[in-house]
């Protein structure tokens, strides 16, 4: 073939690859697409006027840049094919990738925005999506991405509907095995937890940085309609994660310095919290299981706390902040 027949062959690509980029719902800045093409701003502007005959096209100028896209409202009857509400979930949905940091899962929610937004009709209000819809991790999920392919070999028989046998390191650190019904991977406090159910047992949290190894074994099982497990339900009058019934479910109140009174009115703890101002401190009540969590938390308030009730509570909070005193008094002194 002449070298003038390839080198028009090498031109009509560029195009068709810039046509392909806008198609795809790509705002092009004018120097993306000079580069792209590998010929003058003036030939740029030229080829762009010839392929806005066929296809609509919208310039707009911004931050000092020319910027080209496809107006995709109308090549699609000026219906917008994915709702903004849509792409604003994709995006929030997205922000989840940081927890999932080193593992294919990150890419795979980054591309759901990308993969999103070729269908709506302003895919350029998305462009700075990452900083704009934000996830702030604070630890992050330790396990990962050490152990995507236990993540991996949960996500599978949750799909499928299979058993899972766990080799698992309970919270003070005995080694268990046991066969659950995986029913649900949560994410709580920045942590990933697999809510399943052992055969004749009642549903747990497994923390999934402590499960060791995972194996699907025997065959499916039918996940269980919504009288018989519901996550909302099961974690309604948990204070966090815990849901064992040792922890027996009360009614909490405790009062807090005046200072928190505009916090807790802006802020729920519990969708069963109530509050109201009493003498100038502000009562919190929540029906909760009395478990480690809410402990930690009351302490958390430090001084500017007080228990009112219930008095197994009061005395169990009163004793630790005695142990506290004590020890910290002793690290003075030494």
């Amino acid at each position: 073939m002449p070298r003038s027949d390839l080198g028009r062959l090498s031109s009509i690509q560029r195009t068709a690859k810039l046509i392909a980029l806008l198609l795809s719902g790509r705002d092009l800045t004018r120097s993306e697409a000079t580069s792209l093409l590998g010929v003058r701003v003036a030939a740029v502007d030229r080829q762009l006027e010839a392929i806005g005959r066929h296809v609509p096209l919208v310039r707009e100028r911004r931050r000092g840049q020319v910027h080209v896209r496809i107006d995709r409202s109308k090549i699609t009857g000026g219906a917008e094919r994915v709702p903004i509400a849509t792409m604003i979930a994709a995006c929030v949905g997205a922000s989840l990738a940081k927890l999932f940091e080193g593992t294919t899962y990150e890419k795979g929610m980054h591309d759901l925005v990308q993969y999103v937004s070729r269908e709506a009709v302003h895919p350029e209000r998305f462009q700075d999506s990452r900083r704009q819809f934000v996830f702030l991790v604070r630890g992050g999920e330790k396990a990962l991405p050490e152990k995507e392919d236990v993540l991996e070999e949960v996500v599978d028989a949750l799909q499928r509907r299979r058993g899972l046998q766990l080799r698992y390191r309970d919270f003070v650190g005995a080694r268990k095995s046991v066969r659950i019904e995986p029913l649900s991977l949560a994410v709580y406090d920045h942590q990933l937890y697999v809510i399943g159910r052992p055969r004749g047992g009642p549903t747990h949290a497994y923390r999934f940085s402590r499960i060791e190894t995972a194996e699907a074994v025997g065959g499916t099982f039918p996940y269980p309609d919504k009288d018989s497990y519901d996550p909302e339900r099961v974690f309604a009058d948990s204070f966090g994660i815990i849901v064992d019934d040792k922890y027996p479910i009360e009614q909490i109140e405790m009062s807090l310095a005046p200072r928190w009174a505009s916090f807790v009115r802006s802020h729920r703890w519990h969708r069963s919290q109530e509050s109201f101002v009493r003498s100038g401190r502000v009562h919190v009540r929540l029906r909760v299981r009395v478990c480690p969590e809410l402990v930690s938390w009351i302490l958390g308030f430090g001084p500017e706390a007080r228990v009112i009730g219930p008095p197994r509570l009061k005395r169990q909070i009163g004793r630790l902040a005695q142990r506290m005193a004590r020890t910290h008094q002793a690290d003075a002194a030494s």
